[in-house]
């Protein structure tokens, strides 16, 4: 606590640092770098965190430099670093501290710092209940222990190699994390939050930037009330005997007689307008249209096999699936921005419970933003075939269906056919398309570029001409 900046160690942050430390080490026993979490506790609640000499020996002065550059300055300068402090800054003040602790652990997680000297959280309410004055005090002298001061240099100078390691200090996870992280309630959900949005970054980051290809057509939607600014329609297209007066032809007003005498009425104009003889502009009220594209997605009850963690990977296969889809959505909303695009999720409950239901709510919180403007719509029917038909039946056979299983169902003919089958039964996913005689399956042995293979897979596809 010593070393933290002086912001961080002022008796306004004080007892904030301590909570948040103290949630760190229930997420995370063998916390590393506990000097973080009072950095960040300040940072993230957008303070200043001037740099000061350390006291000690000089060793711990030159890795507190070497921390101050290669971490708190990335982290601070870092694309994500504004919008992960709007999202603490909007959670409950109660939330705040654990939120703190649950970045930090993420970070020295990504850092592979994760294990560290182990520290009782009783340890640290009985560390709260000191006076700050005397806390620093004693870290400060504390300091000049040469046995201690070579532990700390060792432990500050691991943290920069590893952040000089590490391409990006910061990920989606940990802002879509602090973003929900009211609607989380225990580890597990927000474990599987944090493991399903690196997943999709990761797929995200193999995929092509740019669209290639032809693209499929649904049909027309008309566009959007809000949207007409973008889409000008209107404007006077032609001359009609119907309207309004706004809309008069201003010649017309040659029939009106000049004066104000009543005697001298009806005049012409009068009589015009009686027999509906009087000329109006005629507006164009033709609708504005784009292109609509409907993609409805079935995951089937069988996907519970793929809660398993396939040899060498950090991640279920699970997460690896729905991360690649939770890419898929991203990448064809940002490729098909001026469409009228549309994707419907639909998980399949079995016959014994609610398959997948953790994971259809994590899925729903990482796309809340799509699900907000009616892009994307979640929802659950009983069975495969059947959620297969009604899709067919309700677009009129033009939406894209694919279906994501490790059991194939029987039946998948006529109008239950999939556009596309992709089969997770094994470590890597094989996908099949109606039109094809054959199945593709990649050859990486690795699950990030098998998914991502398998998700271009699913790209070239649905934007090529079939």
């Amino acid at each position: 606590m010593s070393l933290a900046r002086e912001a961080a160690t002022s008796p306004t942050w004080f007892e904030l640092s301590v909570r948040a430390l103290e949630a760190a080490y229930s997420e995370r026993p063998l916390l590393a770098a506990p000097t973080l979490v009072f950095d960040l506790t300040a940072l993230l609640h957008g303070e200043r965190l001037l740099p000061v000499p350390p006291p000690g020996l000089e060793p711990v002065r030159e890795a507190m430099r070497g921390y101050e550059d290669h971490v708190l300055a990335r982290l601070t300068a870092d694309r994500r670093w504004t919008r992960l402090t709007e999202a603490v800054a909007g959670l409950p003040k109660e939330l705040r501290a654990p939120a703190v602790g649950l970045v930090t652990a993420q970070l020295l997680s990504r850092l592979k710092l994760g294990v560290g000297t182990g520290v009782s959280t009783g340890l640290v309410r009985r560390f709260a209940t000191r006076p700050p004055e005397e806390v620093l005090e004693a870290g400060r002298a504390a300091l000049y222990d040469e046995e201690l001061a070579a532990r700390i240099v060792e432990g500050l100078n691991q943290l920069s190699r590893a952040a000089r390691r590490t391409r990006e200090l910061l990920s989606d996870a940990e802002v879509f994390l602090m973003e929900n992280l009211a609607a989380l309630k225990g580890l597990a959900a927000r474990v599987s939050l944090a493991q399903l949005a690196e997943v999709a970054q990761a797929v995200d980051e193999h995929l092509p930037t740019r669209l290639r290809g032809q693209v499929f057509e649904d049909g027309d939607a008309p566009t959007s009330l809000e949207e007409d600014s973008a889409y000008p329609v209107g404007g006077f297209s032609s001359i009609s005997t119907q309207g309004s007066v706004e809309n008069l032809v201003t010649s017309e007003l040659i029939y009106m007689e000049q004066g104000d005498d009543p005697e001298s009425r009806p005049d012409l104009f009068d009589v015009r307008f009686v027999e509906g003889e009087l000329l109006y502009y005629a507006r164009d009220e033709s609708v504005a249209v784009r292109k609509k594209r409907t993609l409805v997605l079935v995951f089937d009850a069988s996907l519970q096999r793929c809660r398993v963690k396939d040899p060498g990977e950090s991640y279920q296969r699970l997460m690896w699936l729905l991360g690649s889809v939770t890419a898929l959505v991203r990448k064809l909303s940002e490729w098909l921005n001026t469409e009228a695009l549309r994707f419907e999720l639909i998980f399949i409950s079995d016959a014994e419970d609610v398959a997948l239901s953790e994971e259809e709510g994590v899925l729903s919180l990482l796309l809340r933003e799509y699900r907000e403007r009616g892009q994307v719509d979640v929802h659950r029917t009983d069975s495969s075939l059947s959620a297969i038909r009604k899709a067919r039946e309700a677009h009129r056979g033009r939406a894209r269906v694919m279906l994501f299983a490790t059991k194939i169902p029987s039946g998948l003919e006529g109008d239950a056919a999939p556009d596309a089958i992709i089969d997770a039964s094994g470590p890597r996913p094989r996908v099949h398309w109606a039109e094809a005689t054959t199945e593709r399956e990649p050859t990486t042995a690795n699950a990030v570029e098998a998914w991502s293979e398998t998700t271009r897979q699913l790209l070239d596809g649905l934007l090529k001409r079939r």
